[in-house]
């Protein structure tokens, strides 16, 4: 596990590979077999007496986590050394299931295998560096709080990973592909991704990353290219004339050496065409191949964890974007909109014992489309939990969360159009009511 909240990354697969996969895994013949996994589950009742309501503001492309995840979700990792040569070689296989249930207190969960892929490590050919193949996700960056994963390299298909470049730099190099076998990377549910916008088209990505560039002390700067290339030949419903390339760009300041383990990130990117993204909260990664070059967005992110002293933490989270570039009939509320979004929160824990804390975090986010009103949404989440320790990141939590939220009217008439039904909106939990509020219980665990 890369991040400490894993990716909801959805992608169906039958369910007897599945089973096949898990058992051979397990298999008694297997050795060395390592394993991890990250799983939630929450329920709760909403002020208007029905269940755990959850709140997100349209437009914005991500929420504030705590006591506000309303769907139970599990990642299981299974990782097997295959071979190891005598010059130190060692090649794996890798493998991911995922379950999802949007209702935490409903049926239709989803089974997914989100990565299946082998890599051959430490190989003195590339001076150390991997090589892998498969689907896979791997220097994924995200901010805790809401989640957010702001650059990925995930896909389907291959490369090369961390191959040194003078003492301290490394470069890594993937092609990805974006097309039928791969529904969605935004881990929504039914796909949001580039197959639901693409249809059958499909394209390729060439992923250029440096990372450990020196520039201060404790302090490293961190490079991004992403290519988009069109491959398609159009379909019965787009001619091929109205596809487009793309391209995204990252820059990345990491500061390490803040209290505890913690650190400090601040990005830079840039995206353009199918390069943005799309509904995909990662720039660089394949979005609607129909954005030309018009489209655009940039952002501006920062992050930070500290762990001050063994009893008291914080997360900090900022972010800056701003989409244009769509026409007047390419508009969606809620999603394709020439728009600014800002969001601003922070996440506080403070151990009383050796295993009860008080987690506390508040939201703030703002959605500014060029037309129309400022939609905006306040959240806020007080949960006592038991937990293995004081710390942050301390894990498993169990967790008894009040959460707060309020909005204004231009958020509710925008999730009235975009999301009918979800709390925001006038056919949801609070009608047309501008604040609202859920009481319950959440479990959370990595290991």
């Amino acid at each position: 596990m890369e991040t400490k909240q894993m990716n909801k990354n959805i992608i169906p697969a039958p369910r007897h590979l599945l089973l096949a996969a898990a058992i051979g895994a397990l298999s008694p013949s297997a050795m060395a077999l390592d394993y991890k996994g990250y799983f939630r589950a929450l329920a709760g009742s909403n002020s208007d007496h029905g269940g755990a309501a959850c709140f997100k503001l349209d437009g914005a492309m991500s929420k504030y986590r705590l006591g506000n995840e309303c769907e139970t979700y599990g990642e299981f990792e299974f990782n097997q050394d295959v071979l190891t040569t005598e010059d130190g070689t060692v090649f794996k296989g890798n493998i991911m299931l995922s379950l999802h249930n949007p209702n935490s207190t409903g049926g239709g969960t989803d089974v997914g295998l989100p990565q299946v892929y082998v890599e051959g490590e430490k190989l003195p050919e590339l001076n150390g560096a991997s090589a892998w193949m498969g689907r896979r996700y791997y220097n994924r960056e995200s901010l805790g709080p809401n989640d957010f994963f702001y650059w990925s390299g995930q896909g389907f298909g291959g490369g090369i990973r961390d191959v040194p470049l003078g003492q301290h730099a490394k470069f890594s190099y993937a092609w990805l592909r974006k097309d039928n076998l791969i529904p969605t990377t935004t881990g929504q549910f039914p796909p949001a991704g580039a197959l639901a916008e693409n249809g059958s088209n499909s394209a390729s990505r060439h992923d250029f990353q440096l990372r450990g560039v020196p520039v201060n002390r404790n302090g490293t700067l961190e490079l991004g290219l992403s290519l988009i290339v069109k491959d398609a030949q159009g379909s019965n419903k787009v001619d091929k004339e109205q596809l487009h390339n793309g391209y995204g760009i990252t820059l990345q300041h990491r500061q390490l050496g803040l209290p505890g383990d913690g650190w400090n990130k601040f990005a830079l990117q840039y995206g353009v065409g199918p390069g943005t993204g799309g509904a995909d909260s990662a720039i660089g990664a394949i979005g609607r191949l129909t954005d030309s070059r018009r489209v655009s967005r940039v952002r501006l992110v920062e992050g930070a964890y500290a762990q001050f002293t063994p009893r008291l933490g914080a997360e900090l989270v900022a972010i800056y974007q701003k989409d244009k570039g769509f026409t007047a009939a390419r508009t969606l509320v809620g999603s394709t909109e020439n728009k600014t979004w800002t969001s601003l929160g922070a996440h506080v824990v403070y151990g009383l014992t050796r295993h009860i804390k008080l987690n506390a975090d508040v939201g703030i986010d703002s959605v500014k489309p060029d037309t129309g009103p400022t939609r905006r949404l306040t959240k806020l989440t007080i949960a006592p939990t038991i937990s293995a320790g004081p710390g942050l990141n301390a894990r498993p939590d169990l967790r008894l969360f009040y959460t707060y939220a309020r909005w204004n009217d231009a958020a509710r008439a925008a999730a009235s159009v975009a999301s009918p039904g979800s709390a925001l909106s006038s056919s949801g939990a609070f009608g047309n009511s501008n604040n609202g509020s859920t009481v319950g219980v959440q479990a959370e665990v990595w290991f």
